[in-house]
């Protein structure tokens, strides 16, 4: 290659990964057949995107308490990204990318007919309605994203974004791409993101007008795609909530990860579910056939949107970089929880009682803060009380004023007709003098009136603003609520967590000290048939024993009271059972088992401040009563 040649490849390369940072951060458009055409949002994570590989900690269910049963229960795990792209603040950031809208019957009809038209298919007729598609079955959904995922690259392979060699395909979102994009991802605060939905109002607090189709604002009909009417979620994603019910590439079970796994996952509600069904947290499982005669059933609420994505391995980093890379993710917060060797938990009780002490805290604070908000919630609306009754009763009062304006208005014109009929000057003169007097009178009472009315307005107006802070703070309350509630959960998870752990540990101790008694045993058993042979047999030939078997207990004395010192004794009944269980299994020797009743008569003795002699263990093992 000469050297033009190769100036000209480096600058295509550079161009490639410029323009592929640039255009990774902003919305992807593809074209599709027949002028259709299918766009994608970004949805950043936050993840340095520097790291090859890199993951956040993501709350899936309700944070409603058991609001939802057991298919909204909150649970934990975690997200990744598909691609890397410069963020608002020029840095390298993990993402991946959602479909704007569900798919539409357009965008399928005109992908299918190419389809249909390449493999030599029948072809549907042209069918451009912008209405979502829905009573698809799995099967067919995944070919429509084989199709178009041909299409696209023999068609639009330029206009896909890349992770390094990795060039995008379509796939359906997995449930937890869908739920954090449903909650606003990044775009919004974290006490949003833990809100049933993100849609506020101008006041900050939640409301749905103008975001979603459902039963009373759709009139219970499936509505246009990425509708005019409506706005988008802070990610810039429609109809996410309602219009149609999604399905997703997630397995439906009771949690995140230990669950008994079903059928696929479809999130969100539909166009024919009241308001109060519209959350991020509703889910229900997929089911494809009737039970009782195999027939495929078809969902008319059903639909789906598409997510891209990259090949893990097809990034053009190598073997041993993915190795590290992972390597460096394990031992990182968000790498998955790893089982530390025994006797060195990195899951110390200490820093559980710790975090456990910081949530109780927290849960402190959260319920001071919400008993003040209620107070003052309180406040606002007693005053709001009052306020709307003095304004009622002001306007009682105007309108009889302005009756008793009326009729002295009437009065007046009374007067003034009378003086016009009546010759008599004098008799004139007096009812003048009278009329302009109560001319007077009525002008002061209506100057008074205008200025009640005018300090009634500005009443009006501070009612108004507290009702509004009113509003806002039944929202701070019920974010409080919720922040509650995620506490009250990490807690429970970090204790189950602090069980297992000590269990580990426990059970760790148990076998090694368990294995040091038995070992203990068979070389002072070795040593007493040795002895019972005769004394031709030379003391050195047993003296390896009666060393090992020195070493042997002082090393269980000291995993005894290690036992004592750094477990819970509470759960040594449950995981000797377990033991037990295993050695019996395992067909191991009786002896061992029975030195697990030696074990639990010495952790109690330890307890009770009777430390185990090494040298009267030595003589006296063999006459044990637990080991005869």
């Amino acid at each position: 290659m000469n050297k033009s040649s190769l100036l000209a490849a480096m600058l295509a390369l550079i161009s490639t990964v410029i323009s592929g940072n640039l255009y990774a951060s902003q919305a992807v458009e593809l074209k599709l057949p027949d002028s259709a055409s299918i766009t994608f949002q970004p949805v950043f994570l936050g993840l340095d995107g520097d790291d090859i590989f890199s993951s956040r900690t993501i709350k899936m269910g309700s944070r409603e308490g058991v609001d939802g049963g057991y298919k909204e229960r909150l649970s934990t795990t975690n997200l990744g990204g598909s691609f890397v792209a410069r963020n608002k603040s020029g840095q390298n950031e993990w993402l991946y990318y959602l479909g704007r809208t569900e798919v539409s019957v357009k965008q399928w009809n005109s992908v299918m007919r190419w389809w249909q038209q390449k493999n030599g298919l029948k072809v549907e007729q042209v069918n451009n309605s912008p209405l979502p598609q829905t009573s698809k079955t799995p099967a067919e959904i995944f070919t429509f994203i084989e199709a178009l995922n041909v299409y696209l690259l023999q068609n639009q392979k330029a206009a896909l974004p890349r992770n390094g060699n990795a060039v995008a395909y379509v796939r359906l979102p997995t449930e937890v791409e869908w739920a954090f994009a449903a909650r606003g991802g990044n775009e919004v605060s974290p006490s949003v993101f833990d809100r049933p939905y993100p849609y506020v109002d101008e006041n900050g607090s939640m409301s749905l007008a103008g975001y979603e189709w459902h039963r009373r604002t759709s009139g219970n009909k499936l509505k246009e795609a990425g509708s005019q009417y409506l706005k988008p979620n802070p990610l810039g994603l429609y109809d996410m909530l309602g219009n149609a019910e999604e399905l997703t590439y997630g397995i439906f079970g009771h949690d995140f990860l230990f669950a008994r796994y079903g059928g696929l996952v479809v999130r969100g509600a539909s166009y024919g579910h009241d308001s109060s069904d519209l959350k991020v947290s509703r889910r229900a499982e997929y089911q494809g056939y009737k039970t009782n005669s195999g027939e495929i059933l078809r969902w008319p609420k059903v639909g789906f949107r598409l997510a891209l994505a990259t090949l893990v391995s097809e990034t053009g980093v190598t073997p041993d970089e993915l190795d590290d890379g992972y390597d460096d993710y394990l031992s990182s917060e968000s790498g998955v929880s790893q089982a530390a060797p025994a006797g060195n938990t990195s899951l110390s009780k200490q820093a559980q009682d710790d975090q456990i002490n910081h949530y109780i805290n927290e849960i402190d604070r959260l319920t001071g803060e919400l008993k003040t908000l209620r107070t003052q919630n309180m406040t606002l609306e007693s005053e709001f009380s009052v306020l709307q009754g003095s304004v009622e009763q002001q306007s009682i009062d105007l309108g009889a004023l302005q009756r008793a304006l009326e009729a002295e208005r009437a009065k007046s014109n009374n007067l003034s007709r009378l003086a016009d009929s009546n010759s008599s000057e004098q008799k004139y003169n007096v009812l003048i003098e009278t009329k302009d007097t109560e001319i007077a009178r009525l002008q002061s009472e209506l100057s008074q009136l205008v200025r009640q009315v005018s300090e009634q307005s500005a009443k009006i107006k501070s009612a108004e603003l507290k009702q509004k802070q009113v509003v806002s703070l039944k929202q701070q309350v019920d974010d409080a609520e919720r922040r509650g509630s995620t506490a009250n959960f990490e807690i429970e998870k970090n204790k189950k967590r602090i069980v297992v752990a000590e269990k580990r540990l426990l059970e760790a101790l148990v076998r090694v000290a368990g294995y040091n008694l038995f070992t203990a045993w068979r070389n002072l058993k070795a040593i007493e048939i040795k002895k019972k042979a005769g004394n031709s047999i030379n003391p050195k030939v047993w003296a390896t024993n009666k060393r090992e078997a020195e070493n042997m207990l002082k090393e269980y004395r000291r995993y005894v009271i290690q036992i004592v010192d750094n477990t819970d004794h509470n759960l040594f009944p449950e995981v000797k059972s377990e033991i037990i269980r295993w050695l019996r299994a395992s067909n191991i020797s009786e002896q061992q088992i029975k030195g697990m009743d030696l074990l639990e008569r010495h952790i109690t003795e330890v307890q009770q401040g009777k430390y185990i002699q090494v040298d009267y263990l030595f003589e006296n093992l063999l006459t044990e009563p637990e080991m005869k």
